[in-house]
């Protein structure tokens, strides 16, 4: 079994911290099997999933229900609730778990929604949880090579080694990085999962949440956001597709955020003169629904960056965000990241070429972002380069991506 990333996270926040974690992520990323396997790291709990119908009688006939489970009451006993957010009081039943029971019980949550915004709850869990997501399958997850954010920038100003991970890179470009259509690793299979879980996604876990009336409109406005990846989203344009009012695309690319069918990165403006400060960007999280594999790539590296700044402001490294350079020259850099609001390092993609582009030289040197890297789809590439005490790399894809979380 592949070892995911979050588990001694996880395992601190129940064991070390004595708060309850709460787990949301994509709809098949793993959630279940991860919270299965922290079960067995505690030896002894429950597990209750909203979505069968005997565990919702369980929670409703006897709401404290664990307090009758067969225990050791020297040790602690982990209690998994996995879907609760469907439950219409789940914020304050699991307060009411939590103050009442958190000295002889832990208690973990999973969802396929974002547990620490959705708002179907009553009172606030403020100051009981903390939360992490499960994303899907990384570089580094699979061959087990991330690193702690300090220990990546010291790789970024001393230099990589020439390191390939190819394979299990050309899997992920392939088959995504849901756990099962990447175990699989058969296009016909992919085809038929994909298929399922939008439906799913949209048809039950959407509508479930919301009292949506134009169902197929959504479907058809996920399909329309596969041909706009890499650019800035302009609501007006998709208005104009679909025919549809601003507000309802709004609201409808809010629940599609919401339930994880893509993320978004906004535009960095500090420092920047003329710099567009609008318009986000989006990229999917199964990015093998983009036809263009240029796209492709770009929406795979974004991802990388994405989870790897979520994870590490979860785990208590910093401040870390995510944003894209563009001004209104049309000038543009791919990716920005940066530790409490001050550059660390920007990504250019380029599929094939070599070259150092010339925007992100111009962006490095405009914002004095001490690295910047050209992420290539070639196999062994590792170029390094300096000026004005400022880092150039040329990198392959799968040796730079095998670092991040």
């Amino acid at each position: 079994m592949i070892k995911r990333n979050i588990e001694k996270f996880g395992t601190n926040v129940l064991s070390k911290y004595n708060k309850m974690l709460l787990v949301s992520g994509p709809r098949q990323s793993g959630k279940t099997t991860f919270a299965k396997v922290l079960l067995k790291q505690f030896s002894q709990g429950s597990y209750v999933n909203w979505d069968i119908i005997n565990d919702q009688k369980k929670i409703i006939n006897a709401p404290y229900f664990f307090e009758n489970e067969n225990r050791d009451i020297k040790k602690k006993f982990l209690v998994i609730f996995d879907e609760i957010h469907k439950y219409k009081n789940w914020k304050n039943y699991l307060k009411g778990c939590f103050d009442g029971y958190k000295t002889e019980y832990s208690f973990m949550v999973t969802g396929s929604g974002r547990l620490d915004l959705f708002k179907k709850g009553g009172d606030s869990l403020f100051g009981r949880y903390f939360a992490v997501n499960l994303f899907p399958f990384s570089l580094g997850e699979l061959e087990n090579a991330a690193v702690e954010p300090d220990i990546f920038f010291n790789y970024l100003k001393e230099g990589f080694n020439k390191r390939q991970s190819f394979e299990n890179y050309k899997q992920l470009f392939n088959f995504s990085g849901f756990p099962e259509p990447f175990l699989k690793n058969d296009k016909i299979f992919y085809n038929l999962w994909s298929n399922e879980r939008k439906k799913t996604l949209i048809r039950e876990d959407i509508r479930n949440a919301y009292p949506v009336r134009d169902i197929s409109n959504i479907e058809i406005l996920s399909n329309l956001l596969t041909y706009k990846i890499s650019s800035p989203l302009s609501v007006n344009s998709l208005r104009e597709d679909l025919n549809a009012a601003f507000e309802s695309i709004k609201n409808w690319l809010l629940m599609l955020e919401q339930f994880y069918y893509f993320f978004s990165i906004k535009p960095y403006s500090k420092s920047i003169s003329r710099a567009i400060k609008k318009e986000p960007k989006i990229y999917l999280y199964d990015w093998v629904e983009i036809e263009d594999e240029a796209k492709r790539f770009e929406n795979m590296i974004a991802f990388h960056l994405y989870k790897a700044v979520t994870l590490w402001k979860s785990f208590g490294y910093g401040n870390f965000e995510l944003s894209y350079l563009r001004d209104k020259d049309g000038r543009e850099v791919d990716f920005l990241v940066t530790k409490d609001e001050k550059p660390v390092f920007m990504v250019e993609t380029k599929f094939n070429d070599e070259n150092i582009s010339k925007n992100l030289m111009v962006f490095q040197h405009n914002t004095q972002t001490p690295f910047a890297m050209q992420v290539v789809n070639k196999k062994e590439i590792l170029k390094k380069a300096s000026s004005s005490n400022l880092i150039q790399y040329i990198i392959s894809a799968d040796n730079f991506l095998q670092y991040l979380p």
